[in-house]
């Protein structure tokens, strides 16, 4: 056997190709290289040169749920039908999280509670101004309670509405025409159908005659009439014309921003309460007053003290009691109190923000703030059924430093956590303790209120800028105390103001929400629509971005939305990595739906979003789309490798075309070996034809060494046919 050194006669070491250099030509016309190792081609008809695509495409049983989700023959297929586990994802993938495949990124104007569709939602209107600004400590100047009360033999839904110095009773719009006028005695009474109203009422008046017409409050009511003071010459009783709004009751007016100002209020079903800032003889006093909700009577004061003066204040009815905040102290409070009693708690730190209080099954809680340190203190009752008098509050939770605590809301086993930040999610244990999750959403404003519903929950919130609320799903975790959330109504025209405070208009599906006033910018109240009303004039859904799970780019072609348009119209876009949009189709009302190209952005993208704009009817404003789903094709845009077959000549001795020899003994069985062991270790090689001037980089597939008796007397020695199979990079 000949002794040798594999690497003897190899021109060019093999290596990585990161650190390889091209073959050096020689003298010898060789026809390629491997890797800086030169060989003659070998081809004929039993052994071709030959070039073959390789397969890039693998075949698969789909055994998702979604079915062709998963099927990579042919096209590459994502879908989603339904939309009711919320926002804020950025990637739509759903083999990594089941949650995922009902997720999308962002949604405005439309409601995706309901499973397998999207439809627009209920608008709102603007009832009442709201002239209360935040207060210097961040807290606002508002607070929104749902009540019902019967009036006149009427009975009444609405909200009860703390505005700085105001406390007024709300109520969806009432309205109706008038059919005649009388004036005796500077006393007004105008004739209409059965109208709903009540005395106290705020009644507007416009249509009839100047005389008549304005904004008054109502003193006396009979089945179809309504009468108000009114100073002017007496008119009889005439027929006439016009109409009537009413939406408000003043129930407490005071002067804001001094004496008589408003600081907390409650209700406990029968009577409201509220504690504010008197002047009693020149003296400022803290006081706390009471009166029926259906306003049966005056306000009552129930107690007065110069003992402490009020600079903050909240409180909340729970557990068949009043419990409320003076500046820094806590208080236990009973509805028939005619003194302030002694403070159950008083914090060490004299300026700390009391802002927000509830309960559960086993603890009574207040939350409040200090610069930036924010946490939840809990009380638990004695057997006694009172609230202990303690020298320390026990800490239930503390926020991350810089979070403050806005306000706190039991429901559902959970508490509700509304901060600086946004809103959290805490578990309440049987014995009061908590612990809470990650922000669910950040918010543009502090999460001021909420407002609760069957299985929802609505945090008042911005809605991409403009005032409004954002509905949380307490019924599912899609994460450890994170439960799925959506934008929901929204005022379109409110923007630079804080959503400060929202309730439902009791026992309806109807929410309302306050927005405080900005720099002389008043606020409102803002009422949403009734079901079967008026419905936002458009909405859309944002899509996660779609990429089916690899980085690996891809040419996306089709889309085809699920979309009845006989009540309203579709635009849609794609977004790109970069978040620019583009037009890719529009449906008016009553078109045919079909699939729609992708034209942009052009080329082959890791990703695309896609944007979903329903608008309403344009001949039925409480008519709306239906959107059940999409489903996107696309191709994948892997660059096609090539399997290329060499048939190589590999003697020890070997000669050119020109009649140069090269080689020595052993030369052959060393080529073959060096290839071999870059084979083994699967390093990539370079390869060189230089019949053709093709260079790249490639793989070793597979080698077949013949041997076999020279065929031309240019080879000799030991070898035969060594047949190299590349796979292009």
């Amino acid at each position: 056997m000949v002794d040798y050194d594999i690497t003897e006669g190899i021109p060019v070491p093999l290596s990585n190709p990161s650190t390889t250099v091209n073959y050096t030509p020689t003298a010898e016309a060789y026809d390629v290289a491997i890797n800086g190792q030169p060989f003659f081609i070998a081809a004929n008809d039993d052994t071709p040169y030959r070039r073959v695509t390789a397969q890039y495409r693998k075949q698969q049983i789909d055994q998702t749920r979604e079915a062709g989700e998963q099927t990579l023959t042919g096209w590459w297929v994502r879908s989603q039908s339904s939309f009711h586990q919320g926002q804020g994802i950025k990637f739509f993938e759903p083999l990594q999280d089941e949650s995922l495949r009902f997720q999308y990124t962002e949604s405005k104007g439309v409601n995706v509670w309901e499973k397998g569709q999207a439809t627009l939602i209920n608008d709102v209107d603007s009832v009442h101004t709201v002239t209360g600004v935040l207060k210097s400590n961040g807290r606002p100047n508002q607070h929104l309670r749902s009540i019902q009360w019967t009036q006149n033999s009427n009975t009444y839904d609405g909200v009860l509405l703390h505005d700085d110095g105001d406390i007024d009773k709300i109520f969806p719009t009432i309205t109706g025409s008038i059919t005649n006028k009388e004036l005796t005695s500077n006393v007004a009474t105008l004739t209409s159908t059965a109208h709903g109203l009540a005395v106290g009422f705020e009644v507007e008046v416009s249509g009839v005659d100047a005389t008549f017409n304005g904004t008054y409050t109502i003193t006396a009511i009979t089945a179809n009439t309504f009468s108000y003071a009114k100073t002017a010459s007496d008119v009889p009783s005439t027929a006439a014309t016009g109409t009537f709004i009413s939406e408000i009751e003043h129930f407490v007016d005071y002067a804001g921003g001094g004496a008589y100002r408003v600081y907390a209020m409650c209700d406990d079903g029968v009577n409201a309460y509220w504690i504010t800032l008197i002047d009693d003889a020149g003296t400022d006093k803290t006081a706390m007053y009471k009166r029926p909700i259906n306003s049966s009577t005056v306000a009552t004061e129930m107690w007065k003290t110069s003992s402490v003066v009020v600079t903050d204040a909240c409180m909340e009815f729970t557990k068949e009691r009043i419990v409320a905040t003076i500046n820094n102290k806590v208080y236990e409070i009973a509805t028939t109190a005619s003194a302030l009693p002694s403070a159950v708690y008083t914090h060490p730190v004299d300026n700390f923000n009391y802002t927000s209080i509830t309960s559960s099954g086993a603890a009574i809680y207040c939350a409040g703030f200090s610069g930036g340190q924010s946490n939840i203190q809990k009380f638990t009752l004695t057997s006694a059924g009172v609230m202990p008098t303690l020298s320390s509050a026990i800490t239930a939770a503390e926020m991350p430093s810089g979070e403050q605590i806005y306000k706190i809301y039991y429901y559902l086993g959970y508490m509700c956590i509304g901060t600086s930040k946004g809103m959290r999610v805490a578990a309440v244990s049987d014995d009061g303790s908590l612990a809470y999750g990650p922000l669910l959403f950040e918010s543009e404003q502090p999460v001021y209120d909420f407002a609760p519903r069957d299985k929802f929950v609505w945090a008042a919130t911005n809605v991409d800028g403009a005032p409004g609320t954002t509905r949380i799903d307490l019924s599912t975790q899609i994460g450890t105390l994170v439960f799925p959330y959506a934008w929901d109504t929204y005022y379109s025209a409110g923007s630079g103001h804080y959503t400060t405070a929202c309730a439902f208009i009791n026992g309806t599906d109807r929410i309302a929400f306050t927005t405080n006033k900005v720099d002389t910018t008043d606020g409102s109240v803002y009422i949403e629509t009734a079901d079967g009303g008026r419905l936002v004039a458009t909405g859309y859904i944002q899509t996660g971005y779609i990429r089916y799970n690899t980085t690996e780019n891809k040419v996306f072609k089709f889309l085809l939305p699920r979309f009845d348009s006989a009540d309203g119209g579709l635009a849609i876009q794609s977004i790109s990595e970069n978040g620019t949009t583009y037009n890719i189709g529009s449906f008016l009302q009553g078109s045919i739906i079909s699939e729609v190209g992708i034209p942009y952005p052009t080329g082959a993208h890791e990703y695309l979003g896609f944007n979903f704009t329903f608008t309403r009817s344009a001949t039925d404003t409480s008519a709306g789309p239906l959107f059940t789903g999409y489903q996107v094709k696309a191709l994948p845009a892997v660059p096609r490798q090539r399997l290329i077959q060499y048939p190589l000549f590999c003697f020890d001795h070997e000669t050119d075309q020109f009649g140069v020899e090269v080689g020595y003994e052993g030369a052959a069985y060393a080529k073959m070996v060096a290839l071999e062991n870059i084979e083994n270790t699967g390093d990539t090689v370079r390869v060189e034809d230089f019949r053709t001037g093709e260079t790249y980089i490639g793989l070793i597939e597979e080698m077949d060494f013949i041997n076999r008796t020279p065929s031309d007397k240019r080879f000799s020695g030991f070898g035969g046919m060594l047949i190299v199979t590349i796979r292009t990079l």
